[in-house]
């Protein structure tokens, strides 16, 4: 499934007339996508009465231009399209994998609001980038376009005072970990999707030299 595909009749998906579809952006590099990721996108799904989430992976994010993805776009791609595969509300937009450069946020909203007229965006954005949300591109433009939320994945100290809507779920796991126990040749069975899962064991059998240098 893919924003092209995306299924754009409000009476098939039982709303009013006149109701404002709201639709989560969740973006980030997913290297890989984790249980976590799907676990927070459900709840953001339910906290903040979205009709649909759109997962839009990250070309390079212009934090981490010293240490770009691990994996292929490709491979990070289609371990996404895997994870979501059996939740229709949930689909995937690549544009910013087809970029040369940085993947700059306020430039994808810019097209999405073209594609998508009418539909309120919700940027979901994690607790641990929220401190350098004021460092982002255009930032202030952006924050016109989009309304944000928090997803906080228990361990945030610093949302007290937080001005935006805050999706609170306890999960210890993150891409992080998952990379480090790749690269130890340790199990990461029940950390991801099934799929994804299979998807790492089937293309890169030796998946300890996956991420060894991360």
């Amino acid at each position: 499934m893919n924003a092209s595909t995306e299924e754009a009749n409000p009476a098939r998906r039982g709303r009013l007339p006149g109701h404002v579809e709201r639709v989560g952006l969740f973006g980030g590099s997913f290297d890989p996508i984790h249980l976590g990721h799907l676990i927070l996108a459900e709840a953001a799904m339910a906290d903040l009465e979205l009709d649909r989430i759109i997962f839009i992976p990250a070309g390079i994010s212009p934090f981490k231009t010293s240490s770009p993805p691990s994996v292929s776009k490709e491979s990070r791609l289609a371990m996404l399209r895997e994870a979501i595969s059996s939740e229709s509300r949930f689909s995937v937009d690549e544009r910013e994998l087809h970029r040369d450069g940085p993947s700059y946020t306020i430039d994808t909203v810019r097209e999405l609001l073209g594609d998508h007229p009418g539909v309120r965006f919700i940027y979901l954005i994690g607790a641990d980038n929220l401190k350098d949300l004021s460092k982002w591109h255009e930032i202030e433009e952006l924050k016109n376009l989009v309304d944000f939320a928090v997803l906080d994945r228990g361990n945030a100290v610093e949302l007290a005072s937080c001005d935006f809507p805050v999706v609170r779920r306890r999960i210890d796991l993150s891409s992080t970990e998952i990379r480090d126990r790749l690269s130890k040749g340790l199990s990461i069975r029940f950390m991801v999707p099934e799929g994804v899962y299979d998807f790492l064991m089937t293309h890169y059998p030796h998946h300890s030299s996956l991420y060894g240098n991360s």
